[in-house]
């Protein structure tokens, strides 16, 4: 799996860590202040680890994560299969569990993979930490950066003290969802005040998510957030995923 960048030292993308089980999903906010564990640095070597999670029961493992880091953006694809209808544990081999990591990301070597693999995470960072600082984001460009899992686009326009953003989920995860696909809507803080969140969408996959977050006028330090949930069938398995990014920014002219 190869990602395509453009404008990389714009880049300042995170992941948000977000739990699926059944058809909901429960979302842990990146707030002004944190830090995203285990993220890339800019121009650093693309990374790409998938796991999947035992549930209670040693047997039912039917969570797979993928996560993909390059360019200090990182990117996560989570699927939670369906549980037996009734409600007994899902018991998958080891080649099926592999074939379902291979499509949702990259293959595991199996559950002891999955123990040793670090998960990502949020947490506030401590007084002595260091954070990464937020990537500038010019007046009037367009970067975009693409991984396996969609295509985010963003710009600052400065005339209008506007920041202007847009996704696409890739056509690999379009492949595997059946159903429409629940957006939140962008959460975003600037200078580390919250402001309204953009309005969230349920629409097709081929839909381009976007919005914009006003007002932002040149040096304003903004941070902002999404996910999505969407229903999947994977090699004949059903089950929920998400699609989660986050992206920390100056704006400057």
């Amino acid at each position: 799996m190869r990602l395509s960048w453009k404008n990389a030292a714009a880049s300042g993308f995170a992941a948000l860590a977000v739990t699926v089980s059944g058809t909901g999903a429960t979302a842990m906010g990146v707030a002004p202040g944190v830090r995203v564990a285990n993220s890339a640095s800019v121009g650093g070597t693309q990374t790409v680890t998938a796991t999947h999670t035992p549930a209670t029961h040693p047997a039912d493992d039917r969570t797979f994560v993928s996560t993909t880091a390059t360019n200090g953006t990182e990117t996560t694809l989570r699927v939670t299969l369906d549980a037996n209808p009734d409600g007994s544990p899902l018991k998958l081999s080891r080649a099926e569990r592999d074939r379902i990591a291979a499509i949702v990301g990259a293959p595991t070597a199996g559950r002891e993979a999955a123990q040793k693999a670090p998960a990502a995470a949020v947490h506030p960072a401590g007084p002595t930490e260091k954070r990464k600082a937020p990537a500038t984001l010019r007046c009037d460009r367009n970067p975009s950066w693409s991984d396996a899992n969609g295509t985010l686009h963003a710009r600052f326009n400065c005339k209008y003290s506007t920041i202007n953003w847009g996704y696409k989920i890739s056509a690999r995860v379009k492949s595997f969802i059946t159903s429409k696909v629940n957006e939140r809507g962008v959460s975003w803080w600037n200078n580390g005040t919250r402001k309204p969140r953009n309005a969230g969408h349920v629409v097709g996959k081929s839909y381009h998510f976007h919005g914009t977050l006003k007002p932002v006028r040149h040096g304003d330090h903004v941070q902002f957030q999404d996910y999505m949930t969407f229903r999947v069938n994977i090699g004949g398995r059903t089950g929920t995923g998400s699609i989660t990014w986050a992206a920390d920014v100056k704006a400057k002219k």
